[in-house]
């Protein structure tokens, strides 16, 4: 391990409080290589045994259900809140509360909220209106959710 890279990786992590917790997560499974894991853009770093225990206690969920369907079935590509709002049935409202609930049980689980789906919020539409959420899960967390959910 290289000292330098480890005291960069510490110093930044101090400068963001809010952070401390993921980067140094993120770290020691960096030099735990024996760990399979993989980052996510904007919501650290997962493991399959992560992603199960989260699922565990978020799978009777419908919203979270079909968010989880959608974008296994297409990984590494963007989806929409209405593609998952078609699968789940639920009403806006609804779907919105249930990735809330999804972020409070991730956040009980892991001492913050982080989701093992990549999501940010899409552009405005030229046409007006409110931007859309998307949502994208990589192949790797696509797989080993396909795999708990047989």
């Amino acid at each position: 391990m290289d000292i330098a890279i480890l005291r960069s990786s510490v110093t930044a992590a101090l400068e963001d409080l809010g952070s401390v917790r993921s980067r140094l997560v993120d770290l020691l499974a960096d030099m735990d290589r024996s760990a399979d894991s993989i980052q996510v853009p904007r919501q650290g770093r997962w493991t399959r045994e992560m992603v199960a225990t989260l699922w565990e206690n978020v799978q009777h969920l419908n919203g979270v259900r079909a968010l989880f369907e959608v974008t296994a079935e297409n990984p590494n590509t963007p989806v929409t809140f209405t593609d998952v709002l078609a699968r789940s049935g639920l009403s806006e409202q609804q779907q919105r509360n249930e990735h809330s609930r999804l972020s409070r049980v991730a956040a009980e689980l892991f001492g913050e909220k982080r989701w093992p789906i990549e999501n940010w919020q899409g552009s405005t539409p030229r046409s007006g209106g409110k931007a859309e959420m998307l949502y994208r899960m990589s192949g790797t967390v696509a797989a080993w959710w396909i795999e708990l959910t047989r």
